[in-house]
């Protein structure tokens, strides 16, 4: 009677362990989308605004800000693609229990915080550039 106690608490334990990670993978998957969405919308909305402005006499004083922020942009959607390959090796981790699991959710997280940091930084400069050109 106890053993079987003992087991039903270990399942309890194990499925409640396994919805955290496939909710943790949902809530990276979905958070690496979306910033992958952003960040190359911003690099195209960039790429657009600065061929509206290649033929305004604003366009120098606003060359250095749109080509730092079009690099801001382009890096933090690249981390947000990349972010899925150590994504991949955290739910591989964390399904086979080896113990790393959290060092590879740091690392996820990191990434994708990283790309959201490249997105505000790249939305500040172009607004730093537009104060600057007009």
């Amino acid at each position: 009677m106890e053993s079987q106690q003992s087991l039903l608490g270990q399942q309890l334990e194990h499925d409640t362990r396994m919805r955290v990670i496939d909710r943790m993978h949902e809530l990276m998957v979905q958070g690496g989308k979306s910033l992958s969405i952003l960040n190359g919308g911003a690099v195209v909305a960039m790429l657009a605004f600065v061929q509206a402005l290649m033929e305004k006499q604003a366009y120098g004083a606003f060359k250095p800000f749109a080509l730092a922020a079009l690099s801001c942009f382009l890096i933090g959607a690249f981390l947000a693609a990349v972010a899925f390959f150590f994504h991949h090796t955290y739910v591989n981790h964390a399904f086979n229990d080896t113990g790393r699991q959290k060092l590879w959710r740091r690392v996820v997280w990191g990434i994708l915080i990283a790309s959201a940091s490249c997105a505000f930084v790249g939305g500040g400069v172009v607004t730093a550039g537009i104060c600057v050109a007009t």
